[in-house]
């Protein structure tokens, strides 16, 4: 892989206290401990999936640092800095290329130990990851916290870091009893071979803004072979279901919802798409096709992830019995005046 020269700092190797650069070969263990304690609350699957895979690898540091001196193998991942106090690292920082170019890095895992919060070390922890995107050529600076966390949001907002977007996550036990419910003259059923619609939709939808992070990707909407084999053999087993609908009244689709349907123990899942102009509208008449269609399923939790933007959904969605479990943020500053 190609290793883009990043400048650093010169550390003097004796110090047992203050910033030094994270060594992947000593510290992978510590800051996995670190970040299990600091965000302990926070960590969803995938997070705790992540920390398995740093504890696995701290096992082989010593190997790992090796490689990452000869090749650089690790920078893209693991390049940060820690914070270490009479030899214990009890702060961390992780920031790394976000694009192929350099131009956008990412900064995340910002932790400190609970005995030594209020010293102000994730502000320095922050001023020397900015400094060190700058000097590597970096445009902005890019990281994501969850709405809840004031404190960190504090330290970002003045630090001059703006937000770009969001997604709300929400949860309800179960779907709430529907009694009557009247089609909508404009639903129609579409498969996952329609992708194409489904895809102009949510590009419309999210829009260039909140793309700027993650952009829409094709892949993501057009299923290989095996995911329509697995598709099918899920519900030939009678696991459970995936179900489309969309409203459609020309060639494109004005909102699409995807439920995932499930007959043994688990969680149904939803995934909602609308034009903004039709907010407040065709979010309701998906939702209750919804609703009703999950009569026939067994009474599990669901789950959705809704764009902050999308707020008439959020609020029907808590009038139907979802209530929010948290809201990632995602905010964004300007390293330099070339930045556009």
């Amino acid at each position: 892989m190609t290793v883009i020269f990043v400048p650093g700092y010169q550390y003097d190797q004796k110090l047992e206290t203050g910033i030094r650069p994270f060594d992947i070969s000593r510290d992978l263990r510590a800051v996995a401990e670190l970040i299990s304690v600091a965000f302990a609350s926070e960590l969803d699957g995938r997070g705790s999936a992540a920390l398995r895979e740093m504890r696995t690898m701290s096992h082989f540091g010593g190997l790992l640092g090796v490689i990452n001196r000869s090749t650089g193998e690790f920078n893209d991942l693991l390049h940060g800095y820690v914070w270490v106090e009479q030899g214990h690292v009890i702060g961390n920082i992780t920031v790394h290329r976000a694009d192929k170019y350099a131009t956008r890095w990412q900064i995340a895992n910002v932790a400190v130990a609970p005995g030594f919060r209020g010293r102000g070390i994730s502000r320095q922890l922050m001023e020397v990851a900015l400094d060190h995107a700058t000097r590597a050529g970096g445009l902005w600076a890019v990281l994501q916290v969850y709405e809840g966390n004031t404190v960190a949001r504090h330290l970002y907002e003045s630090l001059e870091f703006e937000q770009v977007g969001g997604t709300t996550d929400l949860y309800a036990s179960h779907a709430p009893r529907v009694q009557h419910y009247t089609p909508h003259p404009l639903i129609r059923q579409f498969t996952a071979s329609e992708w194409q619609p489904l895809y102009e939709l949510v590009n419309h939808q999210v829009g260039a803004q909140a793309q700027w992070w993650r952009a829409v990707k094709r892949s993501d909407f057009e299923p290989a072979f095996e995911e329509r084999i697995g598709e099918w053999l899920w519900q030939v087993a009678g696991r459970g279901m995936t179900i489309r609908r969309a409203i459609q009244d020309s060639p494109r689709f004005e909102a699409a919802l995807t439920l995932g349907a499930r007959c043994w123990k688990g969680e149904h899942t939803l995934q909602l798409w609308v034009r903004p102009e039709h907010y407040g509208l065709y979010d309701r008449v998906l939702l209750d096709w919804a609703m009703w269609r999950l009569q026939d399923f067994p009474r599990w939790p669901i789950r959705t992830s809704i764009n902050i933007e999308h707020g008439t959904a959020i609020d029907y969605l808590k009038g139907l019995g979802f209530k929010t479990q948290r809201t990632l943020l995602t905010l964004r500053k300007q390293l330099t005046e070339d930045a556009e």
